[in-house]
């Protein structure tokens, strides 16, 4: 039994080992041939899948203030969009406009994803 230099990580081990105990690289043992292992790393990346649109949550949420949160699937941002907007209506024309342009502007930006 002699040592010998493991091909993959370069520390010595026992030839009649199967593989390197440090890296599992295999080994040729006596009267096997010689392995070579070559890994491939493949990472497949795909680009996340955008399952919402900005002009339809606008549009919905043009009519009604919460629908735009909700299709974007942010229920609770939602509900709030439905309390507030009304409640600004309620004290004049003007903060009710500008709250519901904000949640119309709200609905039609941002990922949802993250």
């Amino acid at each position: 039994m002699a040592l010998v230099k493991c091909a993959e990580c370069g520390k010595e081990i026992s030839s009649i080992a199967a593989s390197c105990p440090s890296c599992g690289h295999p080994m040729a043992g006596p009267g096997q041939p010689s392995i070579q292992v070559v890994q491939v790393n493949q990472q497949s990346v795909q680009a996340p899948v955008r399952r919402w649109s900005p002009g339809v949550a606008a549009i919905l949420s043009f009519f009604i203030p919460d629908l735009g949160q909700m299709y974007k699937g942010q229920i609770l941002n939602g509900v709030a969009w439905l309390i507030i907007v009304p409640v600004g209506y309620l004290m004049f024309i003007i903060p009710g406009s500008i709250l519901h342009i904000c949640c119309i502007i709200g609905a039609a930006m941002g990922n949802p994803y993250k």
